[in-house]
């Protein structure tokens, strides 16, 4: 986990103004990580289409768990990644958190009114 946070804190050195989360339990154990840096951010809501995918997939590297990314289409329909997260499992939880984390970094607001 000491690696895992000092990549957090280089990241918000060299990208300030960036979101970064480090999640653990209660036994040190990690959880989940969160990056959204700010000029990806800026970048999109600078004047990108108002539309995001999401997507999940495998690690299967040493370590395994699942990367969540959130992705945009540029100008010219390329994509443009947004933020990225890796947790242990893909599961109703992790998604949850992530989309909460997500909400606030690009403001995203609930319209919904009752009538």
């Amino acid at each position: 986990m000491a690696k895992l946070h000092d990549y957090r804190l280089e990241l918000l050195k060299t990208h300030s103004g960036s979101t970064i989360i480090v999640t653990q339990n209660d036994d040190g154990v990690f959880e989940g990580l969160y990056v959204c840096l700010a000029p990806l951010r800026a970048g999109f809501l600078a004047g990108f289409r108002q539309l995001i995918s999401l997507d999940g997939c495998f690690l299967k590297a040493m370590y395994g768990g699942q990367l969540l990314c959130v992705v945009g289409l540029d100008a010219n329909d390329c994509i443009y990644p947004i933020c990225w997260a890796m947790v242990k499992k893909e599961n109703k939880e992790n998604w949850k958190w992530f989309l909460q984390v997500l909400a606030q970094d690009l403001c995203i607001i609930d319209n919904k009114q009752s009538i």
